[in-house]
């Protein structure tokens, strides 16, 4: 739904374009061309060998070998957990 426009929109459509100067548009146009980012050789050298040292490490490396799993005992007999309970001065120094 549009709304009617008021005296400043009015006041805008009375006013004429005018033209860019042709220098303006010249220098607006190459700026337009330009790539945004163009990082320098040696920095895109630098990455590539970053990329290639971290692929080679993660292809030598051999990997991690799960543990053989232990039987799921305390690291204290339940008797000793009761003593030291009992006697919680033997704890410190």
């Amino acid at each position: 739904m549009k709304t009617p426009p008021d005296d400043f929109e009015h006041a805008l459509q009375q006013l004429r374009l005018r033209e860019l100067p042709a220098h303006w548009k010249q220098e607006i146009l190459t700026q337009a061309q330009k790539p945004r980012f163009a990082p320098s050789r040696p920095l895109l050298a630098i990455l590539a060998a970053a990329w290639a040292v971290i692929i080679t490490l993660q292809l030598l490396t051999p990997e991690v070998q799960e543990m053989p799993q232990t039987q799921n005992t305390p690291a204290f007999a339940p008797n000793s957990l009761f003593a030291l309970h009992q006697h919680p001065d033997l704890l410190t120094p």
